[in-house]
C-alpha cells in the first residue's frame, strides 16, 4: 500500500480519538459570560444562601464575595498561600479553603477569620499538582476534595481533617474543581487539561461527561433546577454560564 496513503489513515484516526472531538462526550451552550475583577480565580461555590459565589485568587492568595454576575462584593479579611479551592458550608456559613503546595485545609469564619488548620497525608509526587478543588456535602458534613494529578484523587474528608475515603479517579488528564449537588447527591468534577465536565456519584464512578470549549477551567457550581454550569477560568479572569 501506498506509503503516504498509511500515513494519511493513521493521521485521520490520531484526530478522530481527540478528547475535544469524542463523540461519546454531551455538548454545552454557552448562555453568557462576565468578566470578574479577581487576578486568577481558582475556584467557585455558593454562598450560604445560593444568591452569591466565592472564589479565591491563585495571585493574591485572598477570597472574595461574588455577584451571580462575577461582580466583587467584598474581599475577605484573610491572605493564604497559593489557594486552589474554596466551599461554604449552607448550614453556618463557615468557609473552606485549600493550599495546593502544602496539602492544607483550612477553615474560617464567615468574615475571613481563621478557624482551625489540617494538614492532609496523600502521596505528593507533584508538589504542583496538589489539592485544586474541594466541595462540601451538607448532608453529612463531609468534605470532598481533589488532588489534581499524579496521582488524581478524590478524598472524603471529616470537619475533624481526617480523610474517610481516598479513591483514585482516572476519567481525565487531570481534575481542577468539583461541586456536589445536594438535590442529587452527585460530584460535578472539572478537568483543565481534558476540557471536560463530568457529572459522577460519590465514589467518583462516572455517569456522563460534557465536553468544555474554554482552557483553563479551575472552579465550578451547578444550578441543577436551570440546569446551568458557572465556571471560571484561571487564565482570563471570566466566569461562564453554561447550559445542559
Amino acid at each position: 500500500m501506498n506509503r503516504f496513503f498509511l500515513i494519511a489513515i493513521a493521521a485521520t484516526i490520531i484526530f478522530s480519538c481527540n478528547k475535544d472531538d469524542d463523540p461519546a462526550l454531551e455538548k454545552l451552550t454557552l448562555l453568557r459570560q462576565y468578566d470578574i475583577a479577581v487576578a486568577e480565580p481558582s475556584g467557585l461555590s455558593y454562598s450560604a444562601g445560593g444568591n452569591a459565589l466565592y472564589t479565591v485568587s491563585d495571585q493574591t492568595g485572598n477570597a472574595y464575595k461574588l455577584s451571580l454576575t462575577g461582580s466583587v462584593i467584598s474581599t475577605l479579611g484573610f491572605t493564604g498561600n497559593d489557594l486552589e479551592g474554596i466551599t461554604v458550608n449552607p448550614s453556618n456559613g463557615d468557609i473552606w479553603v485549600v493550599a495546593e503546595r502544602s496539602r492544607q485545609l483550612i477553615k474560617l469564619k464567615s468574615n475571613g477569620t481563621e478557624i482551625d488548620r489540617f494538614q492532609l497525608d496523600i502521596e505528593a509526587n507533584d508538589d504542583n499538582a496538589g489539592l485544586e478543588g474541594i466541595a462540601f456535602n451538607s448532608e453529612n458534613d463531609h468534605l470532598y476534595i481533589l488532588n489534581e494529578k499524579n496521582p488524581g484523587l478524590l478524598l472524603e474528608v471529616n470537619e475533624q481533617g481526617k480523610i474517610v475515603r481516598e479513591t483514585e479517579l482516572n476519567f481525565a488528564s487531570d481534575y481542577s474543581g468539583i461541586f456536589f449537588d445536594h438535590s442529587e447527591e452527585v460530584l460535578w468534577i472539572v478537568s483543565d487539561e481534558s476540557k471536560t465536565v463530568t457529572k459522577c456519584d460519590l465514589f467518583g464512578e462516572l455517569d456522563k461527561s460534557f465536553n468544555i470549549p474554554i482552557a483553563q477551567a479551575e472552579g465550578i457550581v451547578v444550578n441543577s433546577q436551570e440546569k446551568e454550569i458557572y465556571l471560571t477560568r484561571d487564565g482570563n479572569s471570566k466566569m461562564y454560564i453554561f447550559g445542559y
